[in-house]
């Protein structure tokens, strides 16, 4: 089994861009990411190198990034918490500002399995 990883809000808010933006699989450039979150191409680049040697993406000669078969696994199960979180705050705090931005620090403060249970939870009710 592969050893479990430990994200940041920062992780997954950009795994979470980086997944709407590659809509058919065929990769997406860091200028693309960068210009989606309004960050410097530097920064987006730091953040691939960082997600390559966590395994979650590659890159091609063409410098696309693309998911792994366990970074896509990893976004896509992110992305139904982030779903969970942010609807569960916009219903609590309707008047909340930036709860994108909370939603992302839950995400990476609350344990996986937490989360798990949680979704599990609003299955069911």
């Amino acid at each position: 089994m592969e050893e479990p990883i430990v994200l940041t809000a920062s992780n997954i808010r950009y795994l979470l861009a980086m997944k709407e933006l590659d809509h058919d699989g065929s990769g997406v450039r860091c200028s693309t990411i960068a210009n989606a979150l309004r960050l410097s191409k530097p920064s987006v680049h730091n953040m691939m190198n960082t997600f390559r040697r966590l395994g979650l993406v590659q890159k091609d000669a063409y410098r696309a990034c693309f998911f792994t078969d366990r970074g896509n696994e990893i976004a896509a199960r992110y992305g139904k918490y982030y779903r969970l979180v942010s609807e569960s705050l916009q219903d609590s705090f309707p008047a909340l500002e930036d709860a994108q931005t909370a939603a992302f620090s839950l995400l990476a403060s609350i344990p996986e399995d937490r989360l798990t249970q949680l979704e599990e939870k609003r299955n069911e009710g």
